[in-house]
């Protein structure tokens, strides 16, 4: 079984609406969260060990993560929502509503930032023959 880097305590701590019944599911997907974290960028787990900053940053990371899945039936995770009375309509449009795990922008950067790695994904390179 594959270690998290964060607990539901952490999870708990951090978003006030968090329902305790949905403790084992999201052990699970804290779980999967390190696994994409650990995918998305090699060798995290271990800098990890020795850099607090990136332990901390996993850590608010994979419980944004998580908090996003679990918000996907809820009206939390709503984009949009309409309603018209006559001839009754309702319509809800969810930001998630797979409940995927995924990362922000702000977020891989925060984390390629602390792991020296270029945010952009630009690098400096010198072409053969070239001047």
């Amino acid at each position: 079984m594959s270690q998290s880097f964060a607990t539901t305590d952490d999870l708990q701590k951090r978003w006030r609406g968090y329902n305790p019944a949905d403790g084992q599911v999201a052990e699970e997907l804290l779980v999967d969260a390190a696994l994409w974290l650990s995918a998305w960028f090699p060798g995290a787990a271990a800098a990890a060990e020795t850099n607090p900053e990136l332990a901390q940053a996993l850590l608010m990371v994979s419980c944004s993560m998580v908090k996003r899945a679990l918000l996907n039936g809820d009206t939390e995770g709503q984009a949009s929502n309409s309603e018209t009375v006559g001839p009754f309509a309702y319509q809800v449009a969810y930001r998630n509503p797979d409940g995927n795990l995924y990362i922000l922008a702000a977020e891989r950067d925060l984390l390629a930032r602390l792991l020296g790695l270029s945010a952009g994904g630009a690098v400096s390179m010198n072409a053969p023959g070239g001047l």
